[in-house]
């Protein structure tokens, strides 16, 4: 194996709007550059991308950008990936994402797979086409043979491809992910001028997520509005809404509760962060996660956490915080009510979300994704 390589990395999925697999990308590639300084980085982005993952401010001597308008997930860089990995002369591809260019391939490719929701939960999704249904079963079934190394970022997501496609000849290897170094506690003073700025005159109880169906969003509704923390507490949930989908607001204008319970987008990064900072508890209740990234943020913030005891949220949460069954509402709101009417046990259950966090960091991330580099490398697979 070379002392020194070329990488190519597709961060193509780094959006205008905040997602996992962006914060993926934002976090991960920096401290890989930082980590090799011998190694040369090109990466592929698009023109726009979401401020907070501050991509505009990279300026390493070992990382060339080049802009691409292309989207992400199609047929064509089957062939223009691989295309631009011959031209630049790169000794490996890393394509964040199940659908990896890798029908032609002139160099490696590793793969990151996040999340399987799309095959193992297809009632979460009722408008996808049988069509595209059966390109991304296909896309993940030709990712999982082809390419040189497959990465999980949980291991209830190497289990799930596991049982979905049988086991690869190499395993598949996990490297779970990080809070930002960004999420931190907030000052008293960050946190009142949120307050004015979204008029929230009563604590809260947060949660963040894309407003998808298995995000569970309503059966916290329902939780929170039984509880008696809604007397005390607003609830406020963040994140994207999702196609036309729309029972929260319904549920929400049904049960009167728009004084009380707040859906927000196209917030800030730094609002984000001061949100966790002010929430008196977080809660995320999931049917399904690949990871779920808003439990390590919200513990790096300090702030306790609620969240399911499914998939992958029970390997990510662990013994930092408070785990219940997503589908029992009763369970959920007892969760609520107990730590917001007990400080003292609130306040043990954000030392036990501190303790845990600890172990999540993207310097252990990258040193894990270069451990895969290196082994590619050597091996001189392609597929």
């Amino acid at each position: 194996m070379k002392s020194t390589a070329k990488i190519l990395f597709d961060a193509r999925l780094v959006l205008e709007k905040p997602t996992g697999i962006g914060q993926y990308i934002a976090s991960l590639i920096p401290e890989l550059v930082k980590q090799a300084p011998d190694w040369q980085f090109h990466i592929i982005q698009k023109p726009k991308t979401f401020a907070g993952y501050r991509l505009d401010e990279w300026a390493f001597p070992n990382l060339t950008k080049h802009i691409s308008s292309e989207p992400h997930m199609n047929v064509r860089q089957h062939i223009t990936l691989p295309r631009l990995a011959r031209k630049l002369d790169v000794d490996l591809l890393h394509y964040p994402h199940f659908d990896a260019p890798v029908l032609i391939q002139t160099v490696p490719v590793v793969a990151t797979i996040y999340d399987t929701k799309y095959l193992t939960r297809p009632n979460f999704f009722p408008n996808l086409s049988q069509i595209k249904n059966r390109y991304m079963r296909f896309s993940y079934a030709n990712t999982l043979k082809r390419a040189a190394q497959v990465m999980a970022i949980s291991h209830a997501t190497a289990q799930d491809l596991e049982q979905l496609f049988g086991k690869r000849p190499q395993p598949i290897h996990v490297t779970q992910l990080a809070a930002d170094p960004a999420f931190v506690p907030q000052s008293a003073e960050k946190i009142s001028a949120l307050r004015q700025t979204y008029q929230l005159q009563r604590p809260f109880i947060l949660s963040v997520g894309e407003r998808r169906p298995h995000k569970n969003f309503g059966t916290l509704i329902r939780a929170y509005q039984r509880s008696a923390a809604s007397k005390t507490h607003d609830l406020v949930i963040i994140g994207q809404p999702y196609q036309d989908y729309q029972e929260l607001e319904d549920l929400i204008q049904a049960d009167q509760l728009d004084s009380s319970v707040h859906l927000l987008n196209r917030i800030s990064f730094q609002d984000l962060i001061t949100f966790y900072s002010a929430a008196d508890l977080f809660v995320l209740v999931s049917l399904y996660e690949g990871y779920g990234l808003p439990v390590v943020e919200a513990m790096a913030c300090h702030t306790a956490v609620v969240s399911s005891n499914t998939t992958a949220l029970a390997e990510v949460t662990g013994n930092g915080g408070w785990q219940v069954d997503p589908l029992n509402t009763a369970e959920i709101t007892h969760a609520i009510d107990t730590l917001i009417q007990n400080e003292d046990l609130r306040e043990q259950w954000v030392e036990k979300g501190k303790s845990w966090v600890g172990q999540f960091s993207w310097k252990r991330a990258a040193a894990e994704t270069w451990l895969v580099y290196r082994e590619t490398l050597h091996s001189g697979r392609k597929n």
